[in-house]
């Protein structure tokens, strides 16, 4: 029995694709867009319809930007909407009125139209093209209402304008009709319009005069049309797609195609760009944009910059991209297409004219048709669009300079071999000589190599066969020699021109890859913030020649460089304003992008799964800097290593401050608990001799009286040592203790503490042994007096009265050893170091005796925070001794005796 239902997946996708607004209330910002084939169907018209019979069920909507072109019924639609203030940008002596972006975020209504999403902003806005704006608005959750025409998508572009003959410079990502929620056909037949145009409804006449001379002519409108409802078909395909994974269908929907298109430095390569996302589109599967730099060709700087157009024109159509380098394009092509399980390679048609002097090899098309196997080749015809790519006169001077460095050699070689031929060497000297040459030409170039080969036989027959002078060849045997020669020189040069490209490429390939590699490897051991930048801003400004500065957050979300020289580029507002602006909406921004092209810098937001953690700021040394794809792309997987290093340097922060609250919590919880009954044991002596004497004072005999408020002293006091000794332990617990390291006399410490533990010896002897050479001791003289205070009191708790407890001091130059012995029991074996934890009061210990377990671990805690050690042993004769150690943090002074005699009276 076949089950029918639907699998959870598809009722995902079912409620999605049945999401309300109320539903989907917190995301992102829902986009409509009323698409249109040409200007005049009324696009405008519609969407402030729609606005209207919105705000009368109540929404909150504005217009922040609509372009009535002078038509009184759409303007009449205006009246009574809420309509923001344009914004006015002067330029070149006009002002222009553009749609004010800030203005809406801070009204910030449910919905705003912003009319003609492919306008192009004034210069100096933030972004260049409006429908950034737009995806600034979704963003932060305002839906937007807008307006586009066929001609503006851009992988349609190429399309209108081989149709209409009109190139619209003007588009919009193919992303923005993916991410729309609505997509409203305004449509009307291409007679409407014309009669529209006519009658001034969509220009002033002269102007409808002129397009519909140019660009509205019925055979345009009428394929624009087509093309608009195929692209809206495919929108409806799309939710129908949806609606049947919603549901348990009985016809699977899996594709295994994967696309791959080749793009080369040819202006038509656009085009076949173009080409393929439209095919990869209709079959809903994935493609790539790949690009094989042949190590036997060196490219000159406009090709470059073509090829990163091209790949950037890619990569903003949704494409994955990818360069590679080999010698032989197609082979490199078909192992990437076979390790990436391409099923589809898409490459323009090669446009080469016949030639008498070409030789008719295989181009890169036919190789793929011929070897390609089970993959289809689609070919694609190239139409070249016009660039603003600007000449290389520099790239030409060194192009020239190349050939007169080959002619050079070449001259220099003919006067060499000349002089050995004046001194009687034979001609295979003279060969030799010439073979040298060529194989200099060949550092230089393919063709100024091959030139050089050829230039290098006909100078060797001119200058040194007979008859001199002259190009005819008297000897037969020389043709050989000529022949012989020119092979040899040719096949040298090439393969000495190659090797060295290829040696070139390898090793800017090596010097990024070990640039990586250094990163990452340095960023990987590294878990201090600060350290963490600093690292990653010197390795960036090395492999890319510029200034690199890492903007991070403050506690209130604003970006400042923790450790960049701000001298160097980023002092200005409006640099600091295009790196909160990155940081906030986590897309790069800045030099060579659409978005504050402005700016000084390049900036790039570090990201982590945990979000955006910083922003990465590079301004190139050169003016081209940071520009080719490959660059970027590498500057690029530098901000993700070091967004998950600052992530691993955050979390290990985090998990520290855990552990440290933790410990604090547990030490809290321990205390109250341990300590519960301590606590109320004074308390209740002090309650029971209080309330003893308030009732029966009079009644009671002086000695009684004396007891009593003896017993209420007693446990005063003990209930004072027992809270000081909390806070102790608490405040060094939480690691929080700044310790105050001064210079004290040794003596003066012991003196205090027996001085405050006075009236507890009483009852015992105590012998006090300070060496000679112990004068000073480094230390915080509140915590070692406390220290000494538990130490005492301990030994008075675990010996016999009348025994004796030695208080000792030894004195090295390292450092203090204090000491306190007893004549008590001893630890028990295994307490030695037993005895400094917590609340452990010792094995055999009375569970009446007083006392918490927490003096010793004191002690302990002091010991540590001044870099010292404690530890605790039994002494042959009997009785327990506590050591600890105390470290000088820094070099004793001198002092004369005469000064530590006034110091200690």
């Amino acid at each position: 029995m076949i089950d029918s239902r639907p699998t959870p997946e598809q009722m995902l996708h079912r409620a999605r694709a049945e999401a309300t607004d109320t539903e989907r209330e917190g995301d992102r910002g829902r986009l409509k867009l009323f698409f249109g084939y040409a200007a005049g169907v009324g696009k405008t018209y519609a969407m402030l319809q729609a606005a209207r019979q919105l705000r009368a069920d109540g929404k909150d909507i504005v217009a922040g930007y609509v372009e009535p072109h002078g038509r009184v019924e759409t303007e009449s639609l205006l009246d009574g909407l809420e309509q923001l203030p344009l914004l006015e940008v002067p330029y070149r002596g006009t002002v222009l009125h553009e749609f004010d972006l800030d203005a809406a975020l801070a009204r910030k209504p449910e919905i705003v139209l912003v009319d003609e999403l492919a306008h192009s902003n004034a210069p100096g806005m933030r972004h260049v093209k409006r429908w950034q704006d737009v995806e600034e608005l979704l963003a932060v959750g305002i839906d937007v209402f807008s307006t586009v025409n066929v001609q503006h998508v851009e992988s349609l572009n190429d399309v209108v304008a081989e149709i209409s003959g009109v190139a619209v410079r003007e588009t919009i990502p193919d992303r923005l009709l993916a991410i729309a929620s609505d997509i409203v056909l305004v449509d009307i037949t291409p007679e409407e319009l014309l009669e529209r145009l006519k009658q001034g409804k969509v220009y002033v006449p002269q102007q409808a005069a002129r397009a519909i001379d140019r660009f509205f002519r019925r055979e345009n409108l009428v394929a624009l049309r087509e093309i608009a409802l195929r692209q809206t078909a495919e929108r409806v395909h799309e939710d129908v797609e949806i609606a049947r994974r919603g549901v348990a269908a009985s016809v699977p929907w899996p594709t295994n195609d994967r696309l791959l298109v080749c793009v080369g430095p040819s202006p038509s390569s656009a085009k076949v760009v173009r080409s393929a996302k439209r095919l990869a589109d209709r079959l809903g599967a994935p493609w790539i944009a790949v690009h094989v730099q042949p190590s036997s060709i060196t490219l000159d700087p406009s090709q470059e910059e073509q090829i990163h157009r091209h790949l950037l024109l890619a990569e903003r159509l949704g494409a994955e991209v990818a360069k590679l380098v080999g010698d032989n394009i197609s082979t490199a092509l078909l192992q990437f297409a076979d390790r990436r399980n391409v099923t589809k390679i898409v490459i323009g048609k090669p446009d080469r004219p016949a030639s008498w002097w070409r030789y008719p090899s295989p181009s890169v098309v036919d190789r793929l048709i011929e070897r390609s196997g089970s993959i289809d080749v689609l070919i694609v015809r190239g139409v070249d669009e016009p660039t603003s790519v600007p000449s290389q006169p520099a790239a030409a001077y060194v192009g020239w300079l190349k050939w007169l460095a080959a002619a050079a050699a070449l001259a220099v070689a003919t006067l060499i071999a000349w002089a050995f031929h004046a001194v009687g060497a034979t001609e295979s000297t003279s060969v030799m000589i010439y073979l040298l040459a060529v194989l200099f030409a060949g550092r230089l170039g393919t063709g100024p190599a091959i030139v050089s080969s050829a230039m290098a036989v006909l100078l060797f027959d001119v200058f040194f066969t007979q008859p001199y002078y002259s190009i005819t060849v008297h000897d037969s045997h020389h043709l050989v020699t000529f022949a012989v020669m020119l092979a040899v020189g040719m096949i040298t040069s090439t393969l000495t021109a190659r090797a060295r490209r290829q040696a070139d490429v390898a090793q800017n390939n090596e010097r990024r890859t070990e640039a990586l590699y250094q990163l990452t490897r340095r960023l990987a051991g590294i878990i201090d913030r600060r350290q963490v930048v600093e690292d990653a801003e010197r390795a960036i400004a090395e492999v890319f020649n510029a200034h690199a500065i890492i903007f991070l957050p403050n506690e209130r979300g604003k970006i400042l460089p923790l450790v960049g020289d701000l001298t160097r580029f980023a002092a200005s507002a409006s640099e600091f304003a295009a790196a909160q602006w990155v940081f906030d909406h986590a897309q790069a921004a800045g030099l060579g992008t659409d978005t504050l092209p402005g700016a000084g810098a390049l900036y790039l937001p570090l990201t982590a799964p945990s979000g955006v953690l910083g922003v990465l700021a590079v301004q190139p040394a050169a003016a081209n800097g940071v520009r080719s794809f490959s660059d970027r792309h590498l500057l690029e997987t530098f901000a993700s290593h070091v967004g998950l290093a600052l992530e691993r340097s955050q979390l290990s922060e985090q998990a520290q401050k855990s552990r440290v609250e933790a410990e604090t919590e547990k030490l809290r919880n321990s205390l109250l608990s341990a300590v519960s009954h301590d606590i109320r044991t004074p308390l209740a002596g002090i309650a029971g001799a209080g309330s003893s004497l308030a009732a029966s004072f009079d009644s009671l005999d002086r000695a009684t009286r004396y007891e009593l408020l003896a017993t209420i002293n007693d446990e005063s006091e003990r209930l004072t040592q027992l809270v000081e000794n909390l806070l102790h332990m608490t405040r060094l617990s939480s690691g929080k203790v700044i310790i105050d390291r001064q210079w004290h006399p040794v003596e003066d410490i012991i003196g205090s503490t027996l001085g405050r533990m006075e009236r507890h010896l009483a009852g015992h002897l105590v012998d006090i042994h300070i060496d000679e050479t112990v004068q000073l001791g480094h230390f915080d003289a509140v915590l070692i007096e406390q220290m000494l205070v538990n130490l005492i009191d301990n030994a008075i708790k675990y010996s016999p009265s009348e025994t004796t407890i030695e208080v000792a001091a030894h004195g090295s130059a390292s450092g203090v050893e204090l000491s306190v012995s007893d004549r008590g029991k001893g630890f028990m074996p295994g307490d030695e170091r037993r005895v400094f934890d917590l609340f452990y009061r010792g094995a055999g210990v009375k569970s009446d005796r007083r006392g918490t377990g927490i003096g010793l671990a004191i002690c302990s805690a002091i010991a540590d925070v001044h870099g010292g050690s404690i530890e605790a042993h039994n002494r042959p004769e009997g009785g327990a001794v506590v050591c600890a150690f105390l470290p000088h943090g820094e070099k004793p002074p001198k002092i004369s005796e005469q000064a530590l005699e006034q110091a200690t009276q």
